[in-house]
C-alpha cells in the first residue's frame, strides 16, 4: 500500500512550511521557527510561498528575498499585499489558478485577504489565514455572536464538499471561553483528516486544551507545543 506523506514544520503564529513528495510550500511567514531554518529549503526547484494577508503577524517582506537563492521561487498572495513581479500570482477570494501542477484555491476570510485551499502531491491542503468564527462572547451581544456566526458559514459554504488532508486554523485563546469555537466548527463542517492549530500566540496550554477535546477518530489534532515542530501526516494509497 502506497503512502503519500507531508512534513510539517511550525515556524511562528500562522507560519509554516510543508514539504511534500514534489514541492516545499511556505505559508504565511514572519520567521523561522526553533531550529527549523528554512535555508536550503527555500533553494527547493518547487517552491511556493504564500500570503494569505498583509497583517504583520502573516507577512514578512523577507520572503522576496529568497528569490536571490531561487529564481524559480513562486509567490501566490492576496491581493491586499503591496507587491509585484513575473513571479507573483495575486488572488482575491473564490478563483482559481494552476501554478506548475499544483492547483490552488482562494476562499473568503472573516477578515482581511483570503483562505488558500492547495492541490499538491495528492495531497489537499488547507490554510486559513484569518479565516475564523471570531467570537468574544464575554464582549458581545447577543445580535453581534449571531451576526459573527453567519459570516464565517458563509464563508464556510464554498469550501464544503472538499476533501481535505490538512488544515490549519485559528485557534486564538484572546477570544476567551470559546476561544476554539471557529475549529470545532470546522471540523464539524469539513471534516479535514488532520487539523494543526496557529494564531494561539505562544498560548500551548490552550492548544493542548483543545486537541484533547477532540475525538481522534473524528479529526486528528496536532498539538502545537514548540516553534519548530515537526509533524508528519500520512496518506494511506491504494
Amino acid at each position: 500500500m502506497d503512502e503519500t506523506r507531508a512534513d510539517i514544520y511550525y515556524l511562528e503564529n500562522s507560519g509554516f512550511a510543508v514539504e511534500t513528495k514534489g514541492h516545499l510550500l511556505v505559508f504565511d511567514y514572519i520567521k523561522d521557527g526553533g531550529e527549523v531554518v528554512l535555508g536550503e529549503r527555500v533553494g527547493h526547484s518547487n517552491t511556493l510561498v504564500f500570503v494569505s494577508h498583509g497583517h504583520a503577524d502573516h507577512f514578512s517582506p523577507t520572503i522576496f528575498r529568497w528569490r536571490q537563492a531561487n529564481p524559480s521561487i513562486r509567490y501566490v498572495l492576496s491581493t491586499d499585499v503591496q507587491a509585484t513581479g513575473a513571479d507573483i500570482s495575486a488572488m482575491s477570494p473564490l478563483q482559481r489558478i494552476v501554478v506548475g501542477n499544483v492547483e490552488v484555491s482562494t476562499y473568503d476570510s472573516t477578515d482581511l485577504g483570503v483562505s488558500f485551499l492547495v492541490a499538491v502531491d495528492g495531497l489537499n491542503i488547507f490554510h486559513a489565514g484569518d479565516l475564523n468564527w471570531w467570537h468574544w462572547k464575554e464582549e458581545s451581544t447577543d445580535d453581534e455572536v449571531r451576526q459573527s456566526e453567519e459570516l464565517f458559514m458563509q464563508a464556510l459554504a464554498p469550501i464544503i464538499g472538499q476533501d481535505i488532508d490538512i488544515a490549519f486554523f485559528p485557534v486564538d485563546p484572546r477570544l476567551g471561553s470559546d476561544y476554539a469555537l471557529g475549529a470545532e466548527r470546522f471540523i464539524e463542517v469539513l471534516k479535514p483528516k488532520m487539523l494543526v492549530p496557529m494564531h494561539f500566540r505562544e498560548n500551548y496550554a490552550a492548544v493542548r486544551t483543545f486537541a484533547d477535546k477532540i475525538p481522534p477518530q473524528s479529526t486528528i489534532v496536532s498539538a502545537i507545543s514548540h516553534r519548530g515542530q515537526h509533524i508528519v501526516y500520512t496518506k494511506k494509497g491504494d
